[in-house]
């Protein structure tokens, strides 16, 4: 049988209310003797009244009998008897044998006390009205016996505040088990979707294969479709990487032919060829940063850790950017870079430097600064541009291979200029192999933050 949520949830809901009942119970046992008073109605008052002027006319109608057998329902098992309680107590008078099994000390308190009622776990008492009988001076009460299980009663005569506590006791102790064993899956689902949306297509939820409510059956429908998913990925990814690998052949021989064809071809025929030529060289850099890319999302890149100094690092790329950018009368500026030892792949993680900056390059209007800083034991490379900027719903997929924010990015009259979108691509994964992180975000244009932790590179 499998447990649905809807019986889950109302074995929880009558299962708080009987461990209420259960502690109630419990909590009422190991407390005999208690009582509760309150306020008697003007009804009851006056049949008490009524009750001592019986009596009085009894006792002085009768003077020679005594006054146990003058007492009204001396022969009823059930309903009200009489208790004329004396300040000695050998001269109490009950009206029925059943009174004294009846704890009646516990009335006491209201020697010097108005008339009211008193309710304790056996009985109800009426009283006291003072009366004299044969010159002897009585406190007289009316007493009823309860019909309720002794438990119930007293349950309904603990204090307020306990019966309240007891139910918040009671229904936080099962709320929080009913929550915790719902919320645990949920949480799982969450953490697992979270991991999913960011790429890591081998994240599981691994709720409990016990688990046979719906939530199970979710688990198990997530974890399914993750390993559809990652499976469909991966072979898109491969099928594009051998792709990419089988037309460099015959790139490789249509650049050769375009090359011999150059050498033969008459003049007017050459700007064309030219052209073939050019297309081909951005086919061949584009299926070179396919296969990059392909080897570091398969973590099949060879890295090669050399020591490097930032500044030998970054200098070369900076100089090159520098020098581009004043062709495009654009400018790039730097400060002193800090003066440490790396141990990173510099081909590796200078690519992802250099792509980066080519990117701000292209899309800046005038200027790109580039900051590096050392803090809390990391190494964080900024690197602005005073371009238009990116939506910040594009900030998170500037990362994806082949997209473009060419709206937002790509300035007027260049429309179609851009790249292939695979060089933020392969900046990223270039960084992750060094155990770092890239972060976008808009500041007069776009700001691309590199952190690499110092603990795991610096020397």
């Amino acid at each position: 049988m499998r447990k649905y949520l809807l019986i889950k949830v109302f074995m929880w809901f009558w299962g708080t209310i009987a461990a209420t009942l259960m502690l109630l119970m419990s909590v009422s046992l190991l407390q005999p003797g208690i009582l509760e008073t309150r306020q008697i109605s003007p009804p009851m008052l006056k049949n008490l009244h009524h009750l001592q002027r019986t009596l009085e006319r009894r006792v002085e109608n009768r003077p020679g009998q005594p006054l146990a057998t003058l007492l009204p329902g001396r022969h009823r098992s059930h309903g009200p008897k009489i208790y004329l309680r004396h300040s000695d107590d050998q001269q109490n008078i009950l009206s029925h044998p059943a009174l004294q099994a009846w704890d009646l000390s516990l009335l006491n308190f209201t020697t010097n006390a108005p008339a009211q009622v008193v309710d304790t776990e056996q009985y109800r008492a009426y009283g006291p009205i003072d009366i004299r009988l044969r010159g002897e001076p009585y406190q007289l009460f009316q007493l009823m016996d309860h019909r309720d299980p002794q438990v119930l009663t007293k349950i309904r005569l603990l204090p307020v505040w306990a019966k309240i506590l007891i139910l918040i006791l009671a229904s936080f102790g099962f709320s929080l088990w009913f929550t915790r064993g719902l919320l645990k899956p949920v949480k799982q689902l969450q953490l697992a979707a979270s991991a999913l949306a960011q790429g890591k297509l081998d994240t599981r939820a691994n709720i409990d294969a016990a688990r046979q409510d719906e939530l199970g059956q979710l688990g198990k429908d997530f974890d399914l479709m993750a390993g559809h998913l990652q499976a469909h990925v991966t072979q898109q990814k491969r099928l594009l990487a051998d792709i990419s690998h089988e037309l460099r052949s015959p790139l490789t021989r249509l650049q050769m032919a375009n090359g011999i064809a150059s050498d033969k071809a008459p003049e007017p025929l050459m700007p064309y060829l030219q052209r073939v030529e050019k297309e081909a060289h951005l086919l061949e850099q584009m299926l070179s940063d396919i296969l990059q890319l392909s080897r570091l999302e398969s973590q099949q890149q060879q890295v090669s850790l050399h020591a490097i100094s930032l500044a030998d690092l970054l200098g070369p790329i900076l100089d090159d950017a520098s020098f581009e950018s004043q062709q495009l009368g654009k400018e790039v500026n730097w400060e002193t870079l800090p003066d440490l030892t790396l141990m990173v792949d510099d081909m590796l993680l200078g690519r992802a430097f250099e792509n980066i900056l080519r990117n701000a390059i292209k899309y800046a209007n005038k200027q790109v600064t580039l900051n590096a800083q050392c803090d809390n034991n990391r190494l964080a490379v900024t690197i602005c541009d005073d371009g238009p900027g990116v939506s910040d719903a594009m900030l998170e997929k500037l990362c994806i291979p082949f997209f473009r924010a060419s709206e937002a990015r790509t300035p007027e009259g260049l429309a179609g200029s851009g790249g292939f979108g695979l060089g933020l691509a392969i900046a990223q994964h270039a960084i992750k192999v060094h155990h770092g992180r890239i972060q976008f975000s808009n500041h007069r244009g776009l700001r691309v933050t590199v952190e690499l932790p110092i603990d795991k590179h610096v020397l």
